[in-house]
């Protein structure tokens, strides 16, 4: 059996319109020897009682410690979209390329201060 990893990205973490919240980074030297990664995520009302669209992305590093970058191709995961204050929860299926270490991007759509805020939660899943 293939081990399974988990990792926290985002816990009820609040985006204005226009904005985004960037996880901490991820090493995948280890935990995603398979390359199979998928993203769980909800995105649920903010203080305005609606919900606005959250779009995730990802970069990637060769260091830890370096200039994370967005790869060449296209980079977004999943879009979970305009929603009413039941908010949407999904898991997505995405393919990275081969990269040692990755962030996780949570964008807010929208001009700042024009939409909808969210409070996302994600969680990395890596075999």
């Amino acid at each position: 059996m293939a081990k399974i990893t988990v990792i926290n990205l985002f816990g009820n973490k609040s985006i204005s319109p226009g904005t985004a919240g960037t996880s901490d980074p991820i090493d995948l030297r280890y935990a995603a020897n398979n390359g199979f990664f998928s993203l769980a995520h909800s995105v649920v009302a903010g203080t305005a009682g609606t919900v606005g669209t959250t779009v995730f992305t990802y970069v990637g590093c060769s260091t830890l410690d370096g200039t994370f970058v967005s790869p060449s191709a296209s980079v977004a995961i999943s879009t979970a979209g305009t929603a009413g204050t039941g908010g949407t929860a999904n898991i997505s299926t995405f393919e990275p390329e081969p990269m040692p270490f990755m962030k996780i991007i949570a964008t807010q759509t929208g001009a700042a201060g024009a939409g909808k805020d969210s409070k996302v939660t994600a969680e990395l899943i890596m075999q």
